[in-house]
């Protein structure tokens, strides 16, 4: 009787042991397998940030370049107008100073002289040059220079010219502008292109 008592409770504790042993192993097996579930949800969850991150990143990236490249362009149209303001000074003082007195008479002779040697030879010449110029040519260069060229020719002044003066070969229905204000806007927009390649340049090599 004792030793089927004894063999009951070793039975007993044997189901009891391999029972709980199952029970740890299940445990811990739904245990390995909720830990799978949260190291692949942080793997995602940190896959999706590293995206967005980057994307920001390259967002913020775009938006310096655009930035820079808006501040570049804002900086050399300003500095076009300066330099542009600056040769327009230059010009319209060595201009002043081409078109005024003896070299003004200078260049008139040389450009109607030239004038005789083509097809306006015989053309209807008409001169127009700022009225203080006309008054100060009065004293003995038109008649001078109407000798020298054999021909007469008509010269008038004009309140639009403040110095250089226009030339008419048809009666002054058209003519060829030497006036300050048509030189200056002719040698700008010219030396304007040859700044704009030397900015362009300097731009490229950089």
């Amino acid at each position: 009787m004792a030793s089927q008592i004894q063999e009951l409770i070793n039975k007993i504790k044997s189901e009891g042991v391999e029972s709980a042993q199952q029970e740890a192993t299940q445990i811990q097996d739904a245990a390995k397998a909720e830990a799978k579930k949260i190291i692949e949800k942080a793997r995602v969850e940190a896959a999706q940030l590293l995206a967005a991150a980057k994307e920001e990143i390259k967002k913020n990236e775009e938006s310096t370049n655009m930035a820079l490249k808006q501040s570049s362009r804002d900086m050399l149209l300003s500095l076009r107008k300066e330099i542009d303001k600056t040769l327009k000074k230059i010009i319209k003082k060595e201009l002043e100073e081409t078109l005024s007195g003896e070299k003004l008479a200078s260049i008139l002779a040389d450009v109607m002289k030239e004038s005789m040697k083509d097809e306006h030879k015989s053309a209807e010449m008409k001169v127009a040059l700022s009225p203080a110029d006309l008054k100060s040519f009065e004293d003995g260069f038109i008649a001078k220079l109407q000798t020298e060229l054999q021909r007469t020719f008509e010269i008038e002044s004009s309140e639009d010219i403040s110095k250089g003066f226009t030339i008419s070969f048809d009666g002054g229905k058209s003519c060829f502008d030497f006036t300050e204000k048509s030189l200056v806007d002719y040698l700008s927009v010219y030396l304007n292109t040859q700044v704009s390649a030397i900015l362009k340049g300097s731009i490229e090599t950089k």
